[in-house]
């Protein structure tokens, strides 16, 4: 049994309406659409997007598979409609616990009800209420919030649209009561990016592992850690020039990196859902035979990957840390050298901030374990501030990949020096001040102005 919005899946045959004369259609037509939803929450809990069939889909729900196609054209819009019907849902809920009124302004195609705001001084619990409705949800419909979090990059393009527009409104919502704050308002646009987009990470890699039920604690954690910040006191800017790609160093004679090679090229051109062996063996020069000798096909290639390019992301990283005179100027250092080594490596960028979402769940619990020296060394800010939040280190990872991901996607991987000084700043400022993480952040890692 799966628990789902529409309730649990064993129940979702004894919803149907009882048949008789004068019952609506549009009733009906509802009643069997969100059975349909019910369904695939609880099919895709247990088979993953890919493997779910509009067969299973029609076992679980108990409608027929010509109204199927009479509400849906195919699997992918029926998944459509249940992520938007879920947003939907899920946006209405946290607005309604922050307390937001409804004739605010929200972003395009994000609809904000609630009640009647209060004054200024109780903006900062209606906020946390807000910022607390998401791990209640997710603890209710862990399913639900996995079909969302995890699956949904899995689909396609169209699904990530109604997620876009979710986080926008999420990040609009807590702009609203954050900005009546004196001395919070003003903070920068990524900042709340990263600060939201760090909840999701927190989410999937406890939905990864079956620990929903710690999102709860580690959320007011991390509110805590949001009420800790305030916005840098100078911009935060880049004092540098950024770094260009550059071509690739020559082919490894190593058959499995070349295929790795290859595989990160394909998946930058294609997407990892439409690239190929095939097309990888034509990219590498290679033979099926000792692509298969190295790997048991693209998904298990793809996790060796995604190890490659972390490896290769620390190594770059690591030296530039311990060349620095401190623990702080150490992080700047260390921002500059990844993000100066993801823009000259656009198709590894890729595959470690992009793609590893559309991968799945195994995907991102490879980079989290390959990428873990990098949360040890923003844990060193623990010897500095002891008191500060213990989920800091993991969720401000959360929040850097966060930035990435949304930088190379709508700027590509040319865009990401840019983001060394705020990433900094986010990771400094609860250890060390606004003050002194502002005067870091617009450094060079190298304890100079």
């Amino acid at each position: 049994m799966v628990m789902t919005p529409w309730g649990d899946s064993d129940s979702l045959r004894e919803r149907r309406l009882p048949p008789g004369p004068g019952r609506p259609r549009e009733e009906v037509l509802a009643n069997q659409r969100e059975r349909f939803y019910g369904a695939m929450v609880a099919s895709v809990a247990t088979r993953g997007y890919r493997a779910t069939t509009v067969s299973d889909l029609v076992e679980i729900s108990g409608v027929s598979s010509r109204t199927f196609y009479d509400l849906f054209p195919d699997k992918k819009a029926c998944f459509l409609g249940t992520l938007e019907a879920m947003i939907e849902a899920a946006i209405a809920y946290s607005a309604r616990k922050a307390g937001e009124p409804a004739a605010d302004p929200a972003p395009d195609g994000v609809n904000l009800p609630g009640k009647e705001a209060g004054g200024a001084g109780d903006w900062e619990e209606r906020a946390g209420q807000g910022f607390r409705a998401f791990a209640e949800m997710i603890v209710a419909q862990p399913a639900a919030a996995r079909l969302a979090l995890v699956e949904a990059y899995s689909v396609g393009p169209e699904a990530l649209v109604p997620l876009e527009q979710a986080m926008a409104g999420f990040e609009w919502l807590t702009r609203q009561v954050i900005e009546r704050s004196p001395e919070r308002a003003g903070m920068p646009d990524e900042m709340l990016m990263a600060l939201m987009g760090s909840q999701q990470e927190l989410a999937r890699n406890r939905l990864r592992e079956g620990r929903e039920g710690e999102l709860p604690g580690v959320i007011e954690d991390l509110w805590e850690l949001l009420l800790s910040y305030r916005p840098p006191p100078e911009p935060l800017r880049l004092a540098r020039r950024q770094a260009r790609a550059r071509p690739e160093p020559p082919a490894p004679h190593d058959h499995a990196e070349r295929a790795l090679r290859a595989l990160a090229e394909v998946v930058a051109e294609e997407g990892y859902g439409r690239a190929t062996v095939d097309a990888v063996l034509k990219r590498a020069q290679m033979s099926a035979t000792t692509f298969y000798a190295n790997f048991d096909g693209k998904e298990d290639a793809t996790l060796a990957a995604i190890d490659s390019a972390c490896s290769q992301i620390v190594a770059a990283v690591m030296p530039a840390f311990r060349r620095a005179p401190a623990w702080p100027h150490g992080i700047r250092a260390a921002f500059g050298a990844m993000f100066d080594f993801l823009a000259s490596r656009p198709p590894l960028a890729n595959l470690a901030m992009v793609e590893v979402y559309t991968v799945g769940l195994e995907g991102m619990r490879r980079r989290m374990e390959a990428l873990r020296p990098l949360q040890d060394l923003i844990a060193g800010g623990y010897e500095l501030a002891p008191k500060t939040a213990q989920i800091a280190a993991e969720g401000i990872v959360g929040g850097v990949y966060t930035l990435a991901y949304r930088h190379l996607r709508d700027g590509g991987a040319g865009a990401l020096p840019a983001l060394a000084p705020v990433c900094t700043y986010i990771t400094l400022a609860p250890f060390v001040g606004a003050e002194d993480a502002c005067r870091i952040a617009n450094g060079d890692g190298r304890g100079r102005a």
